[in-house]
């Protein structure tokens, strides 16, 4: 008997208040030019009231209602001219935080706010998640033809914690013996079955094919170091929780469900370990095909349509209606491209605008098609940068091997003689003043929004960031003490920047004849077959 869907909601968490420091306001530099911060007693006071995470659009809706609520007020002319450069521009320039345009913070090692701020320069000029059918058909449900497998290696007390937030994905990989996307892939499909008959199938065996083969399209743990089959499956498994765990199974209808359960499935599919902006400095073929916008998730979401046209036995969308395929495919196609990090801000900031519009209720944001793009856009992305939301334990284990990905890069980079992209370099780079930057101006004020919407978000992800964050704020003290070279090996924080996975940048650089292949480095600049092990981790862990 098939078990019905589980839903779970809860009412909105309060508005978190928590106690900012206050900033010194500095003059703002050019990212595409953007409006100058004003230096004045009004915004400085707003500023310390809204913390780091205050946009220029929360300074000018301030400056606004001061001027609304309190007429008898000298207006200032400093900030009559930033509204009148804001005005003008763009909605991703309006979105940035207004630390990213604060060069003057006292971080002067290399991977700090200057890193964040080269990061804002990549952002896209368009970013506005796509839209999706503005009618809601009769939802689609999602079943099996047949039982799935037994998996007799798992344990059941595995089985139990796939649920569970704080699931470890390198203990499933041990466990399946380095296969643990098929299994963490089948068991959040499963998750959603449906009571009766329906009209759209998840044929098993075309399904455990898809997911054999979408996995063997991942490298593995000894030839790319986070952006491989574990990492798939940990974001996979981390939907599956926000979803049933935290109850945001209640906004979607199950092929929406499907669309972002498969996303996260394939959302690296194909991943090399290499930044977009590596790519678009070797113009690559990737690079040329998708002309350097979001080149890594084009490829990964056409990759995985590939596939199923080429191999019908992995055609998982073989004898779905017309119309529930399209979808589908449009719904999977806007989530993939959504982890693109280029386009956080403009997402953070449409998305902030819904949760104030349509609070909590999931049937305020059933009416608004934008609004669900929006969201499923927004549920898988903040998965895919959930790493420092975890528990502390998994969460360094992440960040250090996201880490020695970018050295490997950067090796790569200077072996080709191309600039050495930010946090790549080996030799002179820290981490903890950056890694802190990622989660107080990145992670936290996306995961403040999905908890507007489920409060056990705050109760549980919000709690573990801001205990990683204090551990981070602790190393990046220890850091900053030395400040005449790279921190020594046992000092060093496993920590990395993890928005530089897809930003791009600009210009390419040609390659010379007889230079090292674009696409595969040279032997030395890649892992050897012996893994990399985490301080403190068995060998098996990461096979």
């Amino acid at each position: 008997m098939r078990r019905p869907i589980q839903r779970f909601h809860t009412e909105p968490a309060p508005m978190n208040k928590l106690v900012k420091p206050h900033l010194q306001v500095m003059r703002s530099v050019s990212v595409g030019q953007p409006p100058t911060i004003p230096d004045t007693e009004g915004v400085n006071e707003m500023l310390a009231l809204a913390g780091p995470t205050a946009t220029l659009m929360d300074v000018a809706k301030g400056i606004l209602d001061r001027l609304v609520e309190r007429p008898e007020l000298e207006v200032q002319v400093e900030e009559m001219l930033f509204l009148k450069d804001c005005l003008g521009a763009s909605l991703e320039t309006l979105a940035m935080p207004c630390m990213l345009l604060q060069r003057n913070t006292g971080d002067v090692t290399p991977g700090g706010y200057d890193y964040l701020m080269i990061y804002a320069k990549q952002v896209n000029t368009s970013s506005s998640c796509p839209g999706t059918p503005g009618s809601r058909s009769r939802t689609p449900s999602v079943a099996f033809s047949r039982p799935p497998p037994s998996w007799e290696s798992l344990d059941a007390r595995m089985l139990d914690e796939f649920d569970q937030w704080d699931f470890d994905s390198f203990e499933l990989a041990e466990a399946t013996k380095g296969n643990p996307l098929h299994f963490a892939g089948w068991k959040a499909l499963d998750g959603f079955l449906g009571e009766q008959s329906s009209d759209v199938f998840l044929e098993m065996e075309r399904t455990s094919r898809f997911l054999e083969a979408v996995e063997d399209m991942y490298s593995r743990q000894d030839k790319v170091l986070y952006h491989n089959n574990v990492h798939a499956a940990d974001v996979t498994q981390c939907v599956h929780a926000l979803l049933k765990q935290f109850g945001f199974a209640a906004y979607f209808d199950q092929l929406s469900i499907l669309a972002i359960l498969l996303g996260a499935i394939v959302h690296d599919m194909g991943h090399d370990g290499r930044t977009n902006s590596f790519h678009v400095n070797v113009c690559d073929d990737i690079a040329l095909t998708y002309n350097d916008i979001s080149v890594l998730e084009n490829m990964h979401i056409s990759k995985t349509f590939k596939l199923m046209h080429s191999d019908l036995s992995t055609n998982i969308l073989e004898g779905f209606k017309i119309e529930h395929r399209n979808r589908l495919r449009k719904e999977m196609v806007e989530v993939v491209l959504g982890t693109d990090m280029s386009s956080h801000f403009g997402n953070v900031a449409d998305f902030k605008t819904l949760v104030e519009k349509l609070g909590s209720d999931p049937t305020e944001w059933h009416h608004e098609p934008k609004a669900m793009s929006a969201l499923r856009v927004m549920a898988l992305h903040a998965m895919d940068i959930s790493n420092p939301a975890k528990v502390f334990s998994l969460s360094d284990k992440w960040s250090d091997l996201l880490r020695q990905e970018f050295f490997l890069q950067g090796d790569e980079e200077k072996h080709l003689g191309l600039p050495i992209s930010p946090l790549c370099d080996r030799e002179t780079v820290r981490f903890a003043s950056s890694q802190v930057g990622f989660f107080t101006i990145i992670v936290q004020p996306t995961f403040t929004l999905m908890a507007e919407l489920q409060h056990r978000v705050k109760d549980v992800l919000l709690t573990h960031l801001q205990t990683n964050t204090e551990a981070w704020e602790a190393r990046k003290k220890k850091e900053s003490g030395d400040v005449s070279g790279p921190p020594s090996a046992q000092n060093s924080p496993p920590a990395v920047h993890e928005s530089e996975r897809s930003g791009s940048l600009s210009r390419c650089h040609r390659l010379e004849q007889g230079k090292t292949s674009i696409n595969v480095a040279s032997p030395e600049l890649r892992p050897t077959a012996t893994p990399y092990i985490l301080p403190g981790v068995s060998s098996s862990r990461c096979k």
